[in-house]
């Protein structure tokens, strides 16, 4: 099992997008405001599709960062909703 580093460009298959697409998501959810939550959701699922689905490039930073931005903004979401319906 090999632990280099490379390139999403240059990794094999095209599940090597997951990550990066994952973080797309997860930076546009916060940024556009009626559909993020739309937004959140995919970075989530493209994110743990890339983390289970890569065998040895599945560790990807940009997949993680992709899943926490999407998962907080969810949170967050929830908070604010059950705030206003306080």
């Amino acid at each position: 099992m090999s632990r280099e580093r490379i390139p999403a460009r240059h990794r094999p298959g095209s599940y090597a997008w997951l990550g990066p697409l994952a973080l797309c998501l997860g930076i546009a959810s916060w940024v556009l405001l009626v559909p993020g939550v739309v937004c959140a959701v995919g970075a989530v699922v493209c994110g743990a599709a890339s983390v289970t689905t890569r065998g040895d490039h599945r560790l990807d930073i940009t997949a993680l960062l992709g899943i926490a931005l999407g998962a907080a903004h969810v949170l967050v979401s929830i908070m604010l909703l059950l705030w206003t319906m306080r």
